[in-house]
Protein backbone atom coordinates (compact mmCIF):
# COMPACT_ATOMS: atom_id res chain seq x y z
CA UNK A 1 0.00 0.00 0.00
CA UNK A 2 2.60 2.29 0.95
CA UNK A 3 4.68 1.84 -2.51
CA UNK A 4 1.34 2.45 -4.42
CA UNK A 5 0.53 5.65 -2.61
CA UNK A 6 4.08 6.85 -3.56
CA UNK A 7 3.68 5.73 -7.34
CA UNK A 8 0.15 7.55 -7.10
CA UNK A 9 1.72 10.71 -5.84
CA UNK A 10 4.62 11.07 -8.21
CA UNK A 11 2.09 10.71 -11.21
CA UNK A 12 0.40 13.35 -9.15
CA UNK A 13 3.49 15.50 -8.76
CA UNK A 14 4.78 15.26 -11.90
CA UNK A 15 2.59 17.59 -14.10
CA UNK A 16 2.28 20.01 -11.02
CA UNK A 17 6.30 20.21 -11.63
CA UNK A 18 5.73 21.14 -15.02
CA UNK A 19 2.88 23.28 -14.89
CA UNK A 20 4.87 24.98 -11.90
CA UNK A 21 7.99 25.13 -14.69
CA UNK A 22 5.76 26.71 -17.20
CA UNK A 23 4.83 29.44 -15.05
CA UNK A 24 8.16 30.62 -13.79
CA UNK A 25 8.99 31.04 -17.60
CA UNK A 26 6.29 33.46 -18.37
CA UNK A 27 7.31 35.59 -15.54
CA UNK A 28 10.74 35.36 -16.87
CA UNK A 29 10.64 34.54 -20.52
CA UNK A 30 14.23 32.79 -21.93
CA UNK A 31 15.58 34.19 -25.05
CA UNK A 32 17.41 31.07 -26.27
CA UNK A 33 17.15 27.44 -26.80
CA UNK A 34 19.37 24.77 -27.21
CA UNK A 35 18.89 20.87 -27.98
CA UNK A 36 20.49 17.72 -28.85
CA UNK A 37 18.92 14.70 -30.91
CA UNK A 38 18.87 11.56 -31.42
CA UNK A 39 16.35 8.92 -33.71
CA UNK A 40 15.65 6.74 -36.17
CA UNK A 41 14.07 6.61 -40.04
CA UNK A 42 13.17 5.44 -42.79
CA UNK A 43 14.23 6.57 -46.25
CA UNK A 44 12.90 6.23 -49.61
CA UNK A 45 15.29 5.38 -52.53
CA UNK A 46 15.34 5.79 -55.78
CA UNK A 47 16.93 3.84 -58.14
CA UNK A 48 16.74 0.36 -58.96
CA UNK A 49 19.95 -1.58 -58.09
CA UNK A 50 18.75 -4.17 -55.74
CA UNK A 51 18.00 -7.48 -57.47
CA UNK A 52 15.18 -9.51 -56.39
CA UNK A 53 16.37 -13.06 -57.31
CA UNK A 54 16.91 -12.78 -60.89
CA UNK A 55 18.58 -10.33 -63.60
CA UNK A 56 16.67 -7.83 -64.24
CA UNK A 57 14.09 -8.20 -61.48
CA UNK A 58 14.62 -5.43 -58.77
CA UNK A 59 13.06 -4.78 -55.31
CA UNK A 60 12.43 -1.17 -54.12
CA UNK A 61 15.35 0.07 -52.52
CA UNK A 62 13.76 0.84 -48.79
CA UNK A 63 16.40 2.10 -46.48
CA UNK A 64 16.44 2.66 -42.70
CA UNK A 65 18.90 4.21 -40.52
CA UNK A 66 20.12 6.51 -37.34
CA UNK A 67 20.16 10.13 -36.90
CA UNK A 68 22.34 11.95 -33.67
CA UNK A 69 22.09 16.27 -34.05
CA UNK A 70 21.58 19.41 -32.50
CA UNK A 71 19.64 22.82 -32.63
CA UNK A 72 19.98 26.25 -31.26
CA UNK A 73 17.54 29.14 -31.66
CA UNK A 74 16.51 32.80 -30.52
CA UNK A 75 12.95 33.30 -29.17
CA UNK A 76 12.13 36.28 -30.97
CA UNK A 77 8.69 35.89 -29.59
CA UNK A 78 7.42 34.18 -26.73
CA UNK A 79 6.08 31.19 -29.14
CA UNK A 80 8.15 32.28 -32.19
CA UNK A 81 11.74 31.14 -32.64
CA UNK A 82 14.48 31.54 -35.60
CA UNK A 83 16.02 27.68 -35.13
CA UNK A 84 19.25 26.44 -36.48
CA UNK A 85 19.72 23.28 -37.11
CA UNK A 86 22.28 20.53 -37.65
CA UNK A 87 21.93 16.82 -38.29
CA UNK A 88 23.93 13.62 -39.23
CA UNK A 89 21.95 10.31 -41.00
CA UNK A 90 23.57 7.30 -41.81
CA UNK A 91 21.13 4.74 -43.18
CA UNK A 92 21.55 1.11 -45.33
CA UNK A 93 19.09 -0.28 -47.58
CA UNK A 94 17.76 -3.81 -47.48
CA UNK A 95 19.32 -6.67 -49.22
CA UNK A 96 19.19 -7.89 -52.98
CA UNK A 97 20.63 -10.99 -54.44
CA UNK A 98 20.77 -12.57 -58.10
CA UNK A 99 20.82 -16.51 -57.57
CA UNK A 100 24.10 -17.91 -58.50
CA UNK A 101 25.41 -15.06 -59.13
CA UNK A 102 25.24 -12.24 -56.34
CA UNK A 103 24.76 -13.17 -53.26
CA UNK A 104 24.83 -10.15 -51.83
CA UNK A 105 23.64 -6.60 -52.74
CA UNK A 106 23.22 -3.64 -50.12
CA UNK A 107 23.36 -0.04 -50.25
CA UNK A 108 24.48 2.47 -47.75
CA UNK A 109 24.66 6.40 -47.35
CA UNK A 110 25.89 8.80 -44.68
CA UNK A 111 25.34 12.43 -45.10
CA UNK A 112 25.15 15.98 -43.48
CA UNK A 113 22.38 18.66 -42.78
CA UNK A 114 22.21 22.28 -41.82
CA UNK A 115 19.12 24.09 -41.99
CA UNK A 116 17.29 27.52 -40.71
CA UNK A 117 13.98 28.14 -39.56
CA UNK A 118 10.93 28.93 -38.03
CA UNK A 119 9.64 26.96 -34.75
CA UNK A 120 5.90 28.28 -33.67
CA UNK A 121 5.32 26.69 -30.08
CA UNK A 122 1.76 26.49 -28.67
CA UNK A 123 0.72 25.83 -24.72
CA UNK A 124 -0.62 22.81 -24.64
CA UNK A 125 -1.30 20.09 -21.08
CA UNK A 126 1.80 20.46 -18.97
CA UNK A 127 3.92 21.53 -22.50
CA UNK A 128 4.46 22.62 -25.61
CA UNK A 129 3.56 21.66 -28.63
CA UNK A 130 5.64 22.72 -31.61
CA UNK A 131 6.10 22.82 -35.26
CA UNK A 132 8.72 23.76 -37.69
CA UNK A 133 9.77 24.71 -41.10
CA UNK A 134 12.94 25.02 -42.48
CA UNK A 135 15.65 24.83 -45.37
CA UNK A 136 19.42 24.30 -45.89
CA UNK A 137 22.29 22.65 -47.63
CA UNK A 138 23.00 18.47 -47.40
CA UNK A 139 27.11 18.73 -47.77
CA UNK A 140 28.59 16.82 -50.25
CA UNK A 141 28.22 12.78 -49.53
CA UNK A 142 28.84 9.59 -50.72
CA UNK A 143 26.61 6.63 -51.53
CA UNK A 144 28.04 2.77 -51.63
CA UNK A 145 26.90 -0.38 -52.88
CA UNK A 146 28.33 -3.76 -52.30
CA UNK A 147 27.87 -6.59 -54.18
CA UNK A 148 29.20 -9.92 -52.50
CA UNK A 149 30.07 -12.12 -55.57
CA UNK A 150 28.35 -15.64 -55.87
CA UNK A 151 29.91 -19.37 -56.77
CA UNK A 152 29.25 -18.83 -60.81
CA UNK A 153 31.63 -16.21 -60.94
CA UNK A 154 34.40 -18.02 -59.60
CA UNK A 155 35.74 -19.46 -63.09
CA UNK A 156 36.89 -16.35 -64.09
CA UNK A 157 38.43 -15.71 -61.00
CA UNK A 158 35.90 -12.81 -59.55
CA UNK A 159 35.36 -13.25 -55.77
CA UNK A 160 34.77 -11.88 -52.40
CA UNK A 161 32.96 -8.51 -52.04
CA UNK A 162 32.88 -5.43 -55.11
CA UNK A 163 32.30 -2.22 -54.36
CA UNK A 164 30.57 1.41 -56.54
CA UNK A 165 31.35 4.51 -54.94
CA UNK A 166 29.53 7.62 -55.90
CA UNK A 167 30.34 10.83 -54.51
CA UNK A 168 27.69 14.03 -54.65
CA UNK A 169 28.05 17.55 -54.52
CA UNK A 170 26.65 20.13 -52.32
CA UNK A 171 22.57 20.31 -52.56
CA UNK A 172 19.69 21.53 -51.16
CA UNK A 173 15.84 21.15 -49.00
CA UNK A 174 13.23 21.31 -46.90
CA UNK A 175 12.72 19.86 -43.94
CA UNK A 176 8.98 19.75 -41.52
CA UNK A 177 8.59 18.72 -37.99
CA UNK A 178 5.91 18.80 -35.88
CA UNK A 179 6.22 17.48 -32.14
CA UNK A 180 6.19 18.04 -28.21
CA UNK A 181 8.26 18.85 -25.66
CA UNK A 182 7.56 19.07 -21.77
CA UNK A 183 9.63 20.75 -19.04
CA UNK A 184 11.76 18.16 -16.50
CA UNK A 185 13.31 20.68 -14.36
CA UNK A 186 13.00 24.32 -14.77
CA UNK A 187 13.86 25.72 -18.08
CA UNK A 188 15.58 22.05 -19.17
CA UNK A 189 12.99 19.72 -21.27
CA UNK A 190 12.47 16.71 -22.94
CA UNK A 191 10.87 16.55 -26.90
CA UNK A 192 10.07 14.11 -28.99
CA UNK A 193 8.82 15.03 -33.17
CA UNK A 194 8.05 13.00 -35.97
CA UNK A 195 10.22 14.92 -39.48
CA UNK A 196 9.81 14.85 -42.53
CA UNK A 197 12.70 15.70 -44.89
CA UNK A 198 13.48 16.38 -48.91
CA UNK A 199 17.17 17.10 -49.95
CA UNK A 200 18.60 16.75 -53.75
CA UNK A 201 22.50 16.78 -55.15
CA UNK A 202 23.66 15.66 -57.81
CA UNK A 203 27.24 14.41 -59.15
CA UNK A 204 28.00 16.14 -62.43
CA UNK A 205 32.07 16.10 -62.44
CA UNK A 206 32.37 14.14 -59.71
CA UNK A 207 34.03 10.91 -59.01
CA UNK A 208 32.99 7.18 -59.08
CA UNK A 209 35.50 4.76 -57.52
CA UNK A 210 34.97 0.83 -58.70
CA UNK A 211 36.42 -1.62 -56.28
CA UNK A 212 36.03 -5.38 -57.39
CA UNK A 213 33.45 -4.33 -60.03
CA UNK A 214 31.75 -6.55 -62.51
CA UNK A 215 30.33 -4.19 -64.85
CA UNK A 216 29.35 -6.38 -67.64
CA UNK A 217 27.89 -10.18 -66.77
CA UNK A 218 28.31 -11.33 -70.37
CA UNK A 219 32.19 -11.30 -70.52
CA UNK A 220 33.16 -10.72 -66.47
CA UNK A 221 35.88 -8.97 -65.45
CA UNK A 222 37.09 -7.34 -61.88
CA UNK A 223 37.42 -3.71 -62.11
CA UNK A 224 39.44 -1.24 -59.94
CA UNK A 225 39.15 1.96 -61.49
CA UNK A 226 38.36 5.82 -60.09
CA UNK A 227 37.11 7.87 -62.74
CA UNK A 228 34.59 10.84 -63.34
CA UNK A 229 30.93 9.84 -63.86
CA UNK A 230 30.39 10.45 -67.73
CA UNK A 231 26.20 9.82 -66.96
CA UNK A 232 25.76 12.56 -63.77
CA UNK A 233 22.54 11.57 -61.91
CA UNK A 234 20.37 13.28 -59.37
CA UNK A 235 20.16 11.75 -55.70
CA UNK A 236 17.90 12.66 -53.47
CA UNK A 237 17.25 11.93 -49.68
CA UNK A 238 13.49 11.78 -48.58
CA UNK A 239 13.74 10.52 -44.41
CA UNK A 240 10.63 10.16 -42.58
CA UNK A 241 11.92 10.25 -38.84
CA UNK A 242 11.20 9.99 -35.24
CA UNK A 243 13.25 12.09 -33.45
CA UNK A 244 14.16 12.83 -29.43
CA UNK A 245 15.80 14.83 -27.36
CA UNK A 246 16.34 16.75 -24.35
CA UNK A 247 17.00 20.64 -24.29
CA UNK A 248 17.24 23.66 -22.09
CA UNK A 249 15.75 26.82 -22.59
CA UNK A 250 18.18 30.52 -21.79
Amino acid sequence: MRTTAIISGLFVALPAVAGADVERERASPPVATAEVTGGWGLQLGDTEYLPDGSAGQYKFPFFSGFQGGASAGWLFMPDLALIGTYEYWTSSSIEGSVTGAIDRVQGAVRYQTATVGLRLYRDLGPGRLRADTSAGLIFPFETTVEYDWGAALAPAGITGTGTRTDRYKLGYGLQAALGYEVPIYRQAFIAAALELRAFQSNNKGEDMSLDNMVMDFSAPTAIDVTMENTQPTTYSVQDLGLRVGVGTRF
